[in-house]
C-alpha cells in the first residue's frame, strides 16, 4: 500500500470515528500532493460549508466535479451550496446534472425534491409539479434511504417542500373559490373559506363533537348527529319503495361470485384491528360506483338501482366519491371501530338481508338494520359493525351530501376536490425527462 492510500484511509478512519477536524487536516495535506483527489476535496468542501464559507465550498466542489462530473453526491452538495448562496438557476442545474447522470440511483428522488425547492424562486408552477412528483412516490423515497445519516436532509427537505406544495395548491384552490363565491355575502361563504383553510393547515379544523375524527377533512359547523332521522330526508322513500328490486338486482350480481371483492383490498388502512379484514371476503363488496368512478357495465345490469341513484343527492368528490355498493358481512365477522374520511357526507345503508344479532354502533348509539329500511349516519364519528348470526348480512351502501351544506358550499367543495385530485393525477402521470426538459428552458 502506498503512502497516498494510507493517508486516505486515515481520513476515512477519522471520519468513521467522528473526528472530523482531524480528517479535514489530513485531507488538506493529501490535496497539496494530489489536487485531483476527489474524496479529499469533498471532505474539505464539507468543512467549508460547515463554517459558512459557501463560496469556497462551491469552488472546491466545482474542482471535484471537473474531475468526476457525473458523481451524484458532488452534484447534490453543489446544488445545496448554490441554493444557500441564492443562485437558484445554478443550484437547479447541479441537481439536474445529478438526476440525468444517475437515473438508476435509488436515491435520485431526493435530488428531485431538492430541485423542486430550488425552482420555487424561479417558477412556482414547475416547483410544485416536481415536488408533487416526488411526494406521490414517497414510499420509494423513504425506502431508498435506510442510512440514518441521510434522514435529517430528507426530513428538512420534505418540510420545506411540503410548504411549497401546500401553498401552491391552496392558492390555486382559493382563486377558484373566489370565482365561485363572487357576489355572495360573507355569511354565505365564510364556512367554505374556513374549510379551505383547515384543509390546508392554515387554521386548525373545527370539530363540532369530540367523537368526530374524520381521517381526511372536516367542514365547520355542520350538525353533528351520529344517526339522522330519515323522516327529515325527502329522498328516503325513493330507496325504500324500490328496495326489493334493488335487492334482486344486487343479488343477481352477487350470485356470480366473480364480481365479489374484499372491501379492503391490496391496501392498509393504518388501523391494525381493521386491517384484519384486509383482502378478506369476511367483508366483501360489489361496487357500482367507487371513488367517483361509475361502473357502467354493472349499472346497466341494475336498471332500478341505477334509476334510484340518479334521484339521490350523491356526494360528488373527485377521486373520493360518490360511492355505491353492495356490502356483505359474513357470519361471525366484525368491522372494528374506525372513522370515515369526512363529515361533508352522510352514509346511507339500505337493509337487504338482515339476520338477527347484527348491528352497527355510531358514536354512543347502536342501531339494527331492518330489511327494506334505511339507516343514515355520519361516519366521521367512530363506528363499528358486527354480524354475530350464522347467516350473511347484506346492505346497499351509498353516500349523500350532508343536508346542512348549501348549494354554494357543495359547489366549492367539489371544485376543491376536483383541483386536488387533478394535481394528484398529474403528479402520477409526470415523466422525469419531460419535466427536466421544461425546467432547462427557464433556468
Amino acid at each position: 500500500m502506498n503512502n497516498q492510500s494510507k493517508t486516505i484511509n486515515e481520513v476515512q478512519e477519522f471520519l468513521q470515528n467522528g473526528q472530523f477536524d482531524q480528517a479535514v487536516g489530513i485531507a488538506k495535506e493529501v490535496v497539496k500532493k494530489n489536487p485531483e483527489d476527489v474524496f479529499c476535496l469533498s471532505v474539505i468542501a464539507q468543512s467549508e460549508f460547515n463554517t459558512g464559507d459557501l463560496e469556497k465550498a462551491a469552488s472546491t466542489l466545482e474542482k471535484a466535479l471537473a474531475i468526476e462530473p457525473t458523481e451524484i453526491n458532488l452534484n447534490r452538495n453543489l446544488g445545496i451550496v448554490k441554493n444557500k448562496l441564492g443562485k437558484f438557476s445554478q443550484s437547479s442545474q447541479a441537481f439536474i446534472n445529478a438526476i440525468e447522470n444517475n437515473h438508476n440511483h435509488p436515491g435520485i428522488l431526493l435530488d428531485m425534491l431538492l430541485l423542486g425547492i430550488s425552482l420555487d424562486k424561479i417558477s412556482a408552477e414547475l416547483s410544485s409539479r416536481v415536488i408533487e412528483y416526488v411526494f406521490h412516490r414517497a414510499d420509494n423515497l423513504k425506502n431508498a434511504y435506510m442510512n440514518p445519516q441521510e434522514l435529517p436532509l430528507i426530513s428538512e427537505a420534505s418540510k420545506i417542500a411540503n410548504h411549497i406544495a401546500r401553498d401552491a395548491r391552496y392558492t390555486k384552490q382559493k382563486q377558484a373559490i373566489d370565482i365561485i363565491s363572487l357576489g355572495f355575502d360573507d355569511s354565505k361563504k365564510n364556512r367554505l373559506y374556513d374549510f379551505l383553510d383547515s384543509f390546508h393547515g392554515v387554521q386548525a379544523p373545527k370539530y363540532a363533537d369530540p367523537m368526530q375524527k374524520p381521517t381526511y377533512h372536516v367542514f365547520p359547523d355542520l350538525e353533528p348527529l351520529p344517526f339522522y332521522e330519515t323522516k327529515k330526508l325527502n329522498w328516503i322513500e325513493t330507496l325504500e319503495e324500490n328496495w326489493l328490486a334493488i335487492k334482486d338486482e344486487l343479488n343477481a350480481l352477487y350470485d356470480k361470485k366473480t364480481l365479489v371483492k374484499p372491501y379492503i383490498e391490496n391496501t392498509s388502512t393504518g388501523n391494525q384491528e381493521l386491517d384484519v379484514l384486509s383482502d378478506s371476503l369476511d367483508w366483501s363488496s360489489i361496487h357500482l360506483i367507487q371513488s367517483g368512478e361509475y361502473n357502467k357495465t354493472l349499472l346497466d345490469k341494475c336498471p332500478t338501482t341505477k334509476s334510484v341513484l340518479e334521484q339521490l343527492p350523491l356526494s360528488v368528490l373527485s377521486g373520493n366519491g360518490p360511492e355505491a355498493f353492495l356490502s356483505v358481512l359474513q357470519p361471525g365477522a366484525e368491522i372494528k371501530p374506525h372513522y370515515g374520511l369526512s363529515n361533508i357526507k352522510l352514509t346511507v345503508h339500505l337493509g337487504l338481508e338482515v339476520p338477527n344479532d347484527c348491528a352497527i354502533r355510531v358514536g354512543n348509539e347502536t342501531q339494527k338494520w331492518q330489511e327494506g329500511k334505511v339507516l343514515v349516519f355520519d361516519d366521521s364519528f367512530e363506528h363499528e359493525a358486527w354480524n354475530h348470526s350464522e347467516e350473511e348480512r347484506k346492505v346497499f351502501i351509498l353516500e349523500v351530501w350532508h343536508p346542512d351544506l348549501s348549494h354554494l358550499e357543495r359547489q366549492g367543495i367539489q371544485k376543491i376536490m376536483e383541483l386536488q385530485h387533478g394535481d394528484s393525477q398529474l403528479a402520477l402521470s409526470e415523466n422525469i425527462e419531460n419535466l427536466l426538459s421544461e425546467i432547462k428552458q427557464i433556468i
